[in-house]
């Protein structure tokens, strides 16, 4: 029995061991990752604005690589965008500038408005209806994504103008919260916020080093903002390269003050970015964000297609 019982606890802190010391290969690229048009290491809102000077009305693609598809978008006020949903992808919206009201179908049937301004985050499961209206005097401009190779709306009431080639034909399908999709574990199964604003988020952490709140987690998306403080010392000054997600990209918006990304532990080549600023990574590619801004709080939110991704690390040296 003695002999028995000490199997039994030397079993565990074994395995234990086994699975941190356990060192396996990875075939990472050489040569500098490849972007393929619309994606590029950093999207500059700033760039954004200049390109589309005078324009009231522009939607710029930023991401579409077979899991994202993702535009920013300048719209006037007064713009509307009637019911719809989507029957297979959840969608969510970051207010860079401006005010929207957005309607968004709540379980129950009933919809939940949100008056979104600058660093709201909304997000809309799939299969549930929504609508946003430009609010105000001015334009407003707003980060879309949903999930790719690409995902087709379906309206609550006929379109009154087709696309050429395109006819809208009345159908049926599964509407309302998807039983299947991932439950908001974190929250004990009650759905998963459709609204945050980063401000307020801000407020009710006040006094901490840093946090991290999920945004939302479904079947092809999930998303956390994370934020904190400038460092006396950043982790590749070490060596340290972060990690990599070996066959998905992953990208981020710039929610609060400033960020500083390293890839693949080029530092020389490190990409500082701002607010409304869009960032992305490609598979097999080593990223370390980095609190940057000294003047206060700085603050990203992470867009990655899998509820939970693998993270993989170099292994110890």
């Amino acid at each position: 029995m003695r002999m028995l019982t000490v199997f039994l606890l030397v079993v565990p802190v074994f395995a234990a061991a086994q699975a941190q010391e356990r060192v396996l290969y990875f075939p990472k690229r050489v040569d500098p990752p490849v972007y393929k048009a619309p994606m590029k290491p950093v999207t500059r809102l700033s760039d954004l604005k200049a390109k589309h000077s005078g324009k009231t009305s522009w939607r710029e693609p930023i991401i579409d690589d077979g899991n994202s598809v993702a535009f920013m978008v300048q719209e006037p006020a007064g713009t509307k965008h009637e019911r719809r949903l989507y029957p297979d992808s959840a969608a969510w919206f970051v207010v860079v500038e401006g005010r929207i009201r957005f309607e968004v179908e709540k379980a129950d049937g009933s919809f939940e408005i949100i008056e979104a301004t600058s660093g709201s985050f909304v997000f809309v499961p799939e299969r549930m209806l929504h609508a946003l209206e430009v609010l105000g005097s001015g334009p407003a401009i707003r980060y879309e994504v949903t999930a790719g190779p690409s995902s087709t709306p379906v309206f609550e009431r006929r379109p009154g103008d087709a696309p050429k080639g395109v006819a809208y034909v009345p159908v049926t399908l599964s509407t309302g919260s998807n039983p299947l999709d991932v439950r908001n574990a974190g929250l004990e199964g009650v759905p998963w916020p459709h609204h945050y604003n980063i401000h307020d988020l801000a407020k009710q952490h006040s006094g901490r080093k840093g946090f991290t709140q999920e945004a939302m987690r479904a079947n092809r998306a999930r998303g956390n903002f994370i934020c904190g403080y400038r460092p006396a010392t950043q982790p590749t000054e070490s060596g340290d390269r972060g990690h990599l997600h070996a066959d998905t990209a992953e990208s981020w918006i710039v929610m609060l003050g400033e960020l500083r990304w390293v890839f693949d532990g080029d530092e020389r080549n490190a990409i500082v970015a701002r607010q409304g600023d869009i960032i992305y990574a490609v598979p097999g590619t080593f990223h370390s964000p980095q609190f940057w801004g000294s003047d206060g709080l700085n603050c990203r939110l992470t867009n990655s297609t899998m509820p939970s991704l693998n993270h993989v690390y170099d292994a110890p040296r």
